[in-house]
């Protein structure tokens, strides 16, 4: 869940940084406290019940946290950095506007597999966050949705739509964003296939519309 610190925004870094070789231990105390967060909410886990969890001690834990409210921006921060620095270089390849849409919501589901916990803490527990974390963190949120919506135009509007935005391309891009992110309500792969064929029916649902769908089925 490495990400590099996001370009031109400013002071966007958790406010303790650790050595290269602490990367690693630092990845897997956020995975470990995601899953916790995500169980129990944000509100319910205090800094001793991570250290039990984790098995380290709590003085332990703030050596690489200043306190829980910074270590909830860390997994924020860190989760949503590493989605945009991934759907950023998706984007960048080159193909129609409806391949770029395809590899955006597929890639959007292959992270959500991999950082399941992460991205439901993250959903839950935004308003958790203080109000100058809240705001580091909803600009990298921002760009993520410029992103997709920029997509979105230029379906709807054309390769020439560029990043103009209407009232029908921001709608299609919170509806895309609405079926993204609360996917872990209901999704399992055993019974509903794997994240790269729930992007295939995402994408034939939003070029498509219900009634084709209907007709195709």
């Amino acid at each position: 869940m490495t990400a590099r610190p996001i370009a031109h925004i400013d002071a966007v870094r958790p406010s303790r940084l650790v050595r290269a070789s602490s990367q690693k231990k630092l990845d897997r105390l956020l995975i470990k406290t995601a899953a916790l967060i995500a169980k129990n909410g944000f509100a319910a886990t205090t800094m001793r019940d991570l250290s039990t969890a984790l098995g380290t001690s709590v003085a332990g834990l703030y050596h690489y946290f200043a306190s829980k409210e910074d270590l909830l921006f860390q997994l924020q921060y860190r989760t949503f950095a590493s989605l945009l620095e991934q759907q950023e270089k998706i984007a960048e390849q080159p193909g129609t506007p409806e391949e770029r849409l395809a590899r955006l919501l597929t890639g959007h589901l292959q992270f959500y597999s991999r950082h399941t916990n992460e991205l439901k803490a993250c959903t839950f527990e935004m308003e958790s966050l203080g109000p100058k974390p809240y705001k580091i963190v909803e600009e990298i949120r921002r760009r993520y949705y410029r992103l997709m919506a920029s997509a979105v135009a230029q379906i709807i509007d054309g390769p020439a739509a560029g990043t103009k935005e209407t009232r029908q391309s921001r709608h299609a891009a919170l509806f895309i964003f609405g079926m993204l992110n609360w996917i872990f309500m209901w999704y399992e792969p055993s019974r509903h296939g794997t994240v790269e064929q729930i992007g295939q029916e995402m994408q034939d649902l939003l070029l498509n519309g219900l009634r084709r769908t209907k007709r195709s089925s």
